[in-house]
């Protein structure tokens, strides 16, 4: 019985990981998306136009509650760089922005390459019926990868703020409050006109 519970444990492991990767993937596809759509919006005349109006970084207000901030990282250190006008960002600031989040996606590359071994080799252990110790341990090594790619964004993110003026992380800090406040607003009325159409 204890057998069959690790395994079952180790299959549901997997799945979760697998799911988490996938999150990551997209996110960096959305991403990618969201950085034009916003540089469209901002050169029209505003930050809550466009790419922000259309759920610019919606990425940060979904997923699982206990990753969500790790989440929002990876969406920050995206989009930091785009928002040079929106911030009044130096070339020089810009500069360093773009270098810190291509050195960020280097890491995150590594990272799921290591998951993808990682995750096979604990495939290959729970089909072999390995020791339950080390079936355990693998799974923490999993578990410590993920751990690192949320780490290093976070850490990223930081250091891009680090960059920025008191003044432009303000200014920042003021964008994200009144983006919060669209989202909220318009999560509310999509709740409302569900509701009415189930009572039609």
């Amino acid at each position: 019985m204890k057998k069959v519970a690790l395994i079952a444990a180790g299959v549901f492991f997997l799945a979760c990981l697998t799911a988490s990767a996938q999150t990551g993937q997209q996110e960096d596809m959305e991403s990618d998306q969201q950085q034009s759509m916003m540089q469209q919006g901002m050169k029209k005349g505003g930050m809550m136009q466009g790419g922000m109006m259309q759920g610019g970084m919606g990425s940060m207000h979904h997923g699982m509650k206990g990753s969500m901030q790790m989440q929002g990282s990876m969406i920050m250190v995206n989009l930091l760089p785009e928002m040079d006008e929106q911030l009044s960002l130096s070339q020089e600031q810009t500069d360093q922005l773009i270098d810190m989040r291509s050195e960020f996606k280097k890491q995150q590359v590594d990272h799921q390459a290591d998951m993808t071994k990682q995750k096979k080799k604990l495939q290959r252990m729970i089909d072999e019926d390995a020791p339950a110790d080390e079936v355990r341990k693998q799974m923490k090594a999993c578990s410590d990868i993920m751990i690192n790619m949320h780490s290093a964004a976070y850490e990223t993110e930081q250091e891009m703020k680090a960059v920025l003026t008191d003044e432009q992380q303000e200014e920042l800090e003021v964008i994200m409050e009144e983006h919060d406040e669209m989202m909220q607003r318009g999560m509310s009325k999509s709740r409302g006109g569900m509701k009415k159409k189930m009572n039609q």
